[in-house]
């Protein structure tokens, strides 16, 4: 068992088998990618292995850790011997192990990558090798109920897609509870549904958040103009690799999240009913196919039907096409016959309210958000035009005539007389008009003061008008104390207050440290930097950084979030501790001043 055994079994296996790991263990294509079979040995073998387990059955695990245990003697008889399991069993099981590329045989031997080992040996008791656990053939649903849940997923994302309203979103990112139901009440979605697209577009590249404000990428109109299979394909590509379950997670949308736990569930569990086996029973018995994530399965089942993939009690075509495809445009091409275009047809009834048949097509959405109010009745998509949303359409430049026409080849009724009246209407409301010489633009408090002063009006809150030129008008702010910037291209004058000399502190003497004296001990530097811990927790987490062992804490981000997790210490970046997060799945900086407690690994 010398360390290039691993190398030369990847160079040996097949292509498929060997796509099969590579899409399994996304990580280990991430720049640099590996050149080789030496160089791809060490990126599976790295810290990711520990995460690739929770992709296999318990009876894998139950293999693994009797493979872990034996060693050198790790053979499929010994394993089998220990764990109670037929050899067929342990053999089918340390497949598994091998499709994650966690494992491989060296002769007859079975070997580990170095981090599972490590932590297999540790493993307590004893797991038995009991078989596959017998699942029923579940109820297959109708072409209906497929077609239903992939139309309602794309009708969610064209709502939230094609409006000019902004969606408006938290400063620490993500979507707040209230804006989730201001949109939920307008579209006559639940949160559940709306956390679940807001979060697939968000992952598929379609939503990008600026600021306070989300709104759509440059990929959206090659999306939006696409067939409704491509538009499925890549909302479904996007969930089926979300490292998250929206619906599970009760903070805002959107935001940009941890482990992949939840990724590993739905892979287990999706694969596990591959066959027609049902969903239902599947997720009854989540402890075998998928025992390290299974509390995650309840929310992956919710999902799947949201998104098309089951299909009452059972993978639906699209589900298994999803689990088929080795990416969206192979998936697209696997369902262009089940996902198919619908004609759209627009019906204008007498009370002026607009009814969509079949797909809502870009042209259509185009016009009914130009001059018609969305609404929800009895949990249907409306569109209601009023005076106020025609004339806003005549403000963005429609026309009566023009907007006529493009309903007209929308539908194939007659528009009602009642709304040809209304576009008939060109009132636009009354406008008053004011003859200014200059203009004042400051903060709101600040044209207060400057509106009390003679020869000024307020136009705005934070605008003021003058019949002075703005010379005069500049010379007077300046002897009332303001500081005027004059902006000559707009005729406008920029005002502050003027600048008050901030206070200087008087120095004080610092102490300088003695450069000969010892360097400080690990347990010194934790008690420095974060004097709020106790001996206990300082002793705790000093000992883990000089062992590089793994230590729970409970720390607070610089968003003032709490979390626990576990950590393995590397050793000090600057003034962060650097630690491989198992949570994160990956390296992370930690501030030793925001551990709030420290505790050890209960195996």
């Amino acid at each position: 068992m010398d360390a290039g055994s691993f190398a030369r079994y990847l160079g040996r296996m097949d292509r498929v088998e060997l796509a099969e790991v590579l899409r399994v263990r996304p990580e280990v294509r991430v720049a640099p990618v590996p050149d080789g079979p030496e160089a791809l040995a060490v990126r599976l073998s790295d810290r990711g292995s520990l995460a690739a387990v929770r992709l296999v059955s318990r009876d894998a695990v139950a293999a693994g850790q009797a493979a872990a245990g034996l060693g050198s003697g790790a053979t499929v008889a010994a394993v089998a011997a220990l764990t109670g399991g037929s050899r067929e069993a342990v053999r089918s099981a340390l497949g598994e192990l091998r499709r994650v590329g966690v494992a491989w045989p060296d002769g007859e031997v079975v070997c580990l990558v170095p981090p599972v080992l490590q932590r297999w040996k540790q493993a307590k008791g004893r797991l038995a090798v009991t078989g596959r656990p017998a699942v029923e053939l579940g109820r297959c649903g109708t072409d209906g109920e497929q077609r239903s849940s992939v139309q309602h997923l794309l009708r969610a994302a064209y709502a939230l897609l094609d409006t000019s309203r902004p969606i408006v979103g938290l400063r620490r990112g993500g979507v707040g509870v209230k804006e989730r139901q201001r949109w939920g009440a307008a579209l006559g979605l639940g949160d559940d549904y709306l956390l679940l697209v807001l979060d697939v577009l968000f992952a598929a590249g379609l939503l990008v958040q600026s600021g306070t404000a989300f709104g759509v990428t440059a990929r959206y109109e090659r999306w939006r103009e696409a067939t409704p299979a491509q538009q499925w394909a890549e909302l479904a590509w996007a969930w089926f690799w979300l490292p998250h379950s929206p619906t599970a997670r009760q903070s805002a949308a959107v935001s940009k999240v941890e482990s992949s736990r939840c990724r590993a569930a739905r892979w287990a569990m999706l694969r596990a009913g591959r066959g027609g086996l049902s969903v239902e029973g599947v997720a009854a018995a989540a402890y075998w196919f998928c025992p390290t994530v299974h509390q995650y399965v309840e929310g992956v089942v919710r999902e799947a039907v949201m998104v098309g993939v089951v299909a009452g009690d059972a993978l639906s075509v699209c589900g298994e096409a999803l689990l088929s495809a080795g990416n969206a445009e192979a998936l697209a091409a696997s369902v262009a016959e089940v996902v198919v275009p619908m004609q759209c047809e627009l019906q204008v009834l007498d009370d002026l309210k607009a009814v969509v048949f079949g797909q809502l097509t870009v042209e259509a959405a185009r016009v009914l958000e130009a001059s018609a109010e969305s609404l929800v009745e009895d949990g249907a998509r409306v569109w209601q035009f009023t005076t106020a949303s025609v004339r806003a359409a005549f403000a963005q430049g429609w026309t009566g005539e023009s907007l006529l026409a493009s309903l007209n080849e929308l539908t194939q009724h007659n528009v009602p007389w009642a709304l040809r009246a209304l576009l008939g209407e060109r009132g636009r409301g009354q406008v008053s008009v004011r003859e200014v010489g200059c203009c004042v633009v400051a903060e709101a408090q600040v044209i207060a003061e400057v509106v009390r002063l003679p020869g000024f009006v307020e136009l705005a809150p934070t605008v003021a008008g003058s019949v002075m030129a703005s010379t005069e008008l500049v010379a007077q702010l300046q002897a009332e104390g303001f500081a005027v910037v004059e902006d000559p291209s707009s005729g406008s004058v920029v005002v502050r207050r003027a600048p008050v000399a901030a206070p200087v502190d008087e120095a004080e003497p610092v102490d300088l440290p003695d450069l000969d004296a010892a360097e400080p001990s690990t347990a010194q530097i934790v008690r420095g930097r974060n004097r709020r811990l106790s001996k206990k927790a300082v002793a705790l987490l000093a000992g883990a950084i000089d062992e590089q062992s793994d230590v729970r804490i409970d720390y607070v981000d610089g968003k003032g979030e709490s979390s626990s997790r576990t950590i393995t210490p590397i050793g000090w970046d600057g003034p962060f501790l650097l630690a491989w997060c198992h949570m994160r799945e990956a390296d992370r900086q930690f501030r030793v001043e925001r551990i709030k407690s420290v505790s050890p690994v209960r195996p």
